[in-house]
């Protein structure tokens, strides 16, 4: 599955794959405050982390250092995934992700 998540997003200009990328990390915050969606979120967390990854070749340069202190967060979290007292600080951190990767891609002004 993997193989086609790749062929397909690297398809998309750098933008549409932002938005992707943003979708998973909101997935990530709508599910991580419930104890039966840990699935859900472990692997969104990896899916996340690969598409920082498939992204880096076609990102602005002056992007590349913050998209990558948030993959190593992003593999932080996925290896200590559930912990749970932090289930909120990790909605909470995906969504604030989720809007950093909307405006890095120009969907919208955080300032709006």
């Amino acid at each position: 599955m993997e193989n086609s998540l790749r062929a397909r997003y690297i398809k998309m200009n750098w933008q549409q794959q932002l938005g992707n990328m943003a979708s998973t990390l909101a997935r990530i915050a709508n599910n991580a405050t419930v104890s039966d969606h840990d699935g859900v979120v472990s692997m969104c967390l990896r899916e996340a982390a690969c598409l920082i990854e498939w992204s880096a070749p076609v990102v602005p340069s002056e992007f590349l250092l913050e998209l990558a202190a948030m993959q190593r967060e992003l593999l932080t979290w996925q290896r200590i995934w559930p912990v749970e007292t932090v289930r909120s600080l990790l909605a909470l951190h995906a969504r604030n992700q989720s809007d950093r990767i909307l405006q890095i891609a120009g969907f919208y002004n955080l300032g709006d």
